[in-house]
């Protein structure tokens, strides 16, 4: 996932960058940071789902932060924005752009951790990573990217949308590792990434890559509820995470 940090106050922008870096690996999140110096800058860079993310400090020179939230909001409406200022007095213009948080300087990491947790939900469907043993190194998978797991042989296989990864870990360990509600356990040799699921069949879910993942015969009418459950409240996230907060 990229965050944008535009202000034109580079010790600011430095310090502000340190605080999200350590955010996103006290919570295993994937994060890269990109900075800009003017609005200017992050405008001309700009496109539509780039930056999932955008501190933007209010009082810049040239284009100042409300004024690049309004272009932002021109070409995409899912786009977290952050303002960071020393006052509060433009919260008028930060409802007409959909601001998610107020930043109040001095910046300090707990007041970065506040609006980063506004943001929790996009931060952990798009950027939450686990970390596992493969062969002598260890390897960083995004739960977005996981369409299932599957027991095999002396291990599980995850299969992912790019490719597959042979971890030496017994699936009751994969369990407490992959906890995430989006995973569901659909099968004895399986974990299926509910988010993925494009058809319930009478013995199977249907993946986005066509792929079949089964659903075991004991529990299978729970198993399908609980998926329904997930879509449902799935649904009222992302309206609630497309609103004000």
């Amino acid at each position: 996932m990229k965050i944008a940090i535009c202000d034109d106050l580079r010790f600011d922008r430095t310090l502000l960058c340190e605080y999200i870096l350590q955010y996103a690996k006290n919570n295993f999140i994937n994060i890269e940071v990109v900075e800009f110096d003017s609005g200017e800058e992050m405008l001309s860079s700009f496109l539509e789902e780039k930056y999932k993310i955008v501190f933007l400090d209010i009082y810049m020179k040239g284009i100042d932060g409300v004024e690049v939230a309004e272009k932002i909001r021109e070409t995409d409406e899912d786009c977290k924005i952050i303002f960071t200022t020393s006052s509060v007095d433009h919260k008028g213009e930060g409802f007409e752009v959909a601001a998610t948080h107020y930043l109040i300087k001095p910046i300090t990491y707990k007041r970065v951790e506040q609006a980063l947790n506004r943001c929790k939900k996009v931060l952990a469907f798009d950027a939450q990573y686990v970390e596992l043993p493969l062969g002598k190194e260890t390897v960083k998978i995004n739960l977005r990217d996981i369409l299932y797991v599957e027991a095999v042989r002396n291990g599980v296989v995850i299969n992912t949308e790019y490719e597959e990864y042979k971890i030496h870990m017994p699936m009751a360990k994969i369990c407490n590792i992959i906890t995430d509600k989006r995973f569901l356990r659909s099968h004895r040799g399986f974990i299926v990434n509910m988010q993925h699921i494009i058809a319930v069949k009478e013995n199977e879910f249907v993946l986005k890559n066509n792929s079949a993942v089964p659903i075991r015969q004991s529990g299978r009418k729970e198993i399908k509820c609980a998926y329904m459950h997930y879509v449902i409240e799935s649904q009222k996230e992302i309206q609630s995470t497309n609103a004000l907060v």
